[in-house]
Parts: structure tokens; C-alpha cells; sequence
């Protein structure tokens, strides 16, 4: 019996723990219906709270609003509380610039989150679902990740029928009088989906009349590999934690398959951004050399001195200002005063703070500017005796690229006077001869 198997799955993958809420996605038709009807069923066994949820995406019209009657009258005569969102898909959608299955599928989400704390969604996907995902994948060249389907479980969101197939929900309904609406759209074969299922499907059932089981046992297999291959990915992003990020050349020394696991759950974990496949053989090269990419996503991904790392977007130039007392730019304060020259005996432990710094008033050529960096900006600093250009000057000191923006540039009528974290230009800088000093302090 189909509800055996419902039980089965709910045990084998502990999808119900007692005293739950659980909210069934309900379109109308019969996957949908037929787990509405066996989680009412057997409700008082597991003692779950059931609630149902319907919503109508406004995409096809009356047939839209016939499905919302259907639900709500169904839903009233088992006893099973209704929650009914209408929105117009296609309109969201088009506001922000998104597919309709993917905006479709955050409304219903959204929606069904909203209805509760703690709350388990129980959705309809069954098990020849599972292997027409798992055939859309493998023709589109997916990944092992992509070829496990669809999982019993995900996060707060549960299958019940993930073991049974569209023929078994089907004699569920005529056996159990259990009524359901048709979406006149799932027989277009125009659709990718439809095409598996009324095509593929078919054909290979006559290779093999239980393909759909095969399918199911192949893709628990493959599920096994990925959990393990999982595993030791993250064991390997531990032992590459370091510094600024993750050690290269740890990482490089992964077999592959580990490698590039590690590299997309550490891009997931910090952006949230899944990178597509043909961006992560790429940042697997950039291991044992250095450079940055942006992939999917715009998330930028550097290797820089044997570290991996994901900086974030380049902050932008600030503007220029004349310096003043109290002065801010960006999260920076800047305050001046004039230093006698009694502490000129102290300059050289006081430098060594980083963030005060000494100049010679009289040898500062007009009004001093603070801004940022500027293309040709260069300086010979006083500790150095030698010109760089400031790009130079950043990598030696280390100053990540995304930050250069917001690093204060000190300039006067003849060009950098002083760079933040870097030090004074030779030209400013004090001696035993000055007599005026101005002391810049730069806190953030």
C-alpha cells in the first residue's frame, strides 16, 4: 500500500518528530492531494499538528482561480486549517528582473515560512519526480551533486512520497475517492519537464519496466558518495583555514574531486552563491598561481600571496577634501596639532605607533588635500629613499586591492605627501633642523 510506503520514508528519514506543525503544500492536483489526504490519515499516529497552504500565482487565469476554489472546499470538508496567498507571478517577476519558476518558488517558500516557528513543509515530490531530476540533470551534464535529485529532506522541508511513483498516487486517488484538479499544461511536451515524462520516461520503461525503482536505488547510491566525498570536503577546508583566508596550497594538494567540493562550500558559506561548474576548474588553476575571477553571482574569488580568499566589491574613491582638525574620511578621524620641537627627541618611537605621524610645516608646499589614490600617484617615502608608485607600495605592504580606495592620500601643490599605514615622503619629512612640526593622527 502507498501509505506503507509513506511511513516507511517518514521512519527512514525521521521527517516528523512529534508534536510538530506541519504545513502541506497543496496545489489541487493529485500528488498534492493524495499527501494531504495519508498525512491526515495518520496525523494522530505521529502526533503532528497538519495545516495546508495554497498559492495561486495568477498564471493561468480562471483555471488559477478554479484550483483556489477546489483547495479551499477540499481543505473545509477534512477538517485541515487553509492558509491562501494570491500573487501576481508574472508581474513580481518582471519588477525584479527574475525567472517565473524561480520568483514563483520564493513566494511559496516566503509564504509558507511565514505561517509559523519550527514550522516542517511538506511538499509533494514523489519518486518519479526524483528521476526525472535526476535525467534533467544528467542531460545538461550535472555534476554528482546535481544527479542526487531530489533529497527526502532539506532543511525544514520533507517528502513524503518520496518512494512512491505518479502510478501509485494515481491508484491512491481512484481507491480512496481522493478528487484532484489537472493542470492542462502538464501535458505540453514544449516543456523540458514534459518531455522526460511523457518520452523518456516511457521509452525506458520499456528496457526496463521498473525503471523508476532503479532510478530511486541509483540516485540513493549516488547520495551515499556525495555525503562521504562531502565529508572529507570539510575536513580539508579545516586544515586550510589560515590567515586571510584559506592556504592554497593546501587545498591544491586535494584530489580533485575534494578540491572543488571544499572550494563551492566555502564560496556558499561566505556569499551564499552556488558557483557554477565552469568557474571552479578555473579557481582550482588559480591555486598554484595567483590572480582573481568573478564567477556567478558577481563574487569575486583571489588567490594572493598562496591565500585564497573572497574579498568584497572594491569600496569606491572617496572624494577630496582640505585637511582640518577632526576631519573624517570614510570611517577615518583625522586630527592635527602642532608639536613643539621639544618631542622632536621621541619622533622616531612615536612613528613606530603607525598611526601618528610627524611632517616639517615649512617644507609642505601650499594647502594640504586628503583623498584616495589617483592613477600615477607615487611617493619616496622618508624610511625608504627610493620612489614607488602607490599600486607598488600597496602590494608591499599588503593592502588588500578591495581597501586601497579608503586608504588616506596626503597630498600638497607638489604631489603625496603621506600615505596612511605607509609613512612620510622624504620632502616633509623632519630633521634636526625643523622648527614647525604638524602631527596628523589618523584613528578608525
Amino acid at each position: 500500500m502507498m501509505i506503507d510506503k509513506v511511513k516507511s520514508a517518514i521512519e527512514k528519514y525521521a521527517m516528523l518528530p512529534e508534536d510538530a506543525t506541519v504545513v502541506a503544500a497543496v496545489s489541487g492536483g493529485s500528488d498534492s492531494m493524495a499527501m494531504l489526504s495519508v498525512l491526515n490519515a495518520i496525523k494522530n499516529e505521529y502526533k503532528i499538528t497538519l495545516l495546508a497552504a495554497h498559492v495561486n500565482h495568477c498564471l493561468r487565469g480562471e483555471d488559477a482561480d478554479r484550483d483556489e476554489r477546489f483547495v479551499r472546499e477540499k481543505c473545509a470538508e477534512l477538517g485541515v486549517k487553509l492558509f491562501v496567498k494570491k500573487t501576481d507571478i508574472a508581474k513580481m517577476a518582471a519588477e525584479q528582473g527574475i525567472g517565473l519558476e524561480e520568483c514563483g518558488r520564493n513566494v511559496r517558500y516566503d509564504f509558507f515560512n511565514s505561517l509559523g516557528e519550527n514550522i516542517i513543509i511538506a511538499t509533494a515530490h514523489n519518486l518519479s519526480d526524483r528521476a526525472e531530476t535526476f535525467l534533467f540533470n544528467f542531460a545538461r551534464g550535472s555534476s554528482l551533486r546535481g544527479l542526487c535529485s531530489i533529497p527526502p529532506v532539506r532543511d525544514n522541508i520533507i517528502r513524503p512520497l518520496i518512494g512512491c511513483t505518479k502510478a501509485e498516487i494515481l491508484a491512491y486517488c481512484e481507491q480512496n475517492s481522493v478528487e484532484y484538479v489537472t493542470d492542462a499544461t502538464n501535458a505540453d511536451v514544449t516543456y523540458s519537464r514534459n518531455r522526460i515524462r511523457h518520452n523518456v520516461i516511457t521509452e525506458l520503461q520499456k528496457i526496463n519496466q521498473s525503471f523508476e525503482q532503479g532510478a530511486g536505488r541509483c540516485i540513493d547510491s549516488l547520495n551515499e558518495d556525495e555525503a562521504f566525498l562531502s565529508s572529507l570536503a570539510d575536513d580539508l577546508i579545516d586544515g586550510a583555514v589560515c590567515t586571510g583566508g584559506y592556504s592554497a596550497e593546501v587545498l591544491a594538494s586535494a584530489p580533485a574531486p575534494v578540491r572543488k567540493r571544499a572550494i563551492i562550500k566555502v564560496i556558499e558559506k561566505s556569499k551564499g552563491v552556488t558557483a557554477e561548474n565552469k568557474f571552479i576548474s578555473r579557481i582550482c588553476d588559480l591555486l598554484c598561481d595567483s590572480g582573481k575571477i568573478q564567477i556567478n553571482g558577481g563574487v569575486t574569488v583571489r588567490v594572493r600571496k598562496g591565500v585564497l580568499d573572497l574579498p568584497d566589491e572594491e569600496f569606491e574613491a572617496l572624494g577630496e577634501s582640505f585637511l582640518a582638525d577632526g576631519m573624517l574620511f570614510g570611517d577615518a578621524e583625522i586630527k592635527t596639532l602642532n608639536v613643539n620641537t621639544a618631542e622632536i627627541n621621541n619622533l622616531q618611537n612615536i612613528s613606530k605607533q603607525g598611526l601618528e605621524y610627524f611632517l616639517d610645516c615649512d617644507k609642505i608646499h601650499g594647502k594640504v588635500i586628503v583623498r584616495s589614490r589617483r592613477e600615477g600617484d607615487n611617493i619616496t617615502l622618508a624610511s625608504r629613499k627610493c620612489t614607488k608608485s602607490l599600486k607598488k607600495l600597496f602590494n608591499e605592504i599588503s593592502v588588500p586591492p578591495e581597501k586601497r580606495n579608503s586608504v588616506a592620500v596626503f597630498t600638497d601643490e607638489s604631489g603625496v605627501i603621506l600615505v596612511e599605514g605607509a609613512g612620510v615622503a622624504q620632502r616633509v619629512a623632519t630633521d634636526k633642523s625643523t622648527q614647525n612640526i604638524l602631527k596628523i593622527i589618523i584613528s578608525r
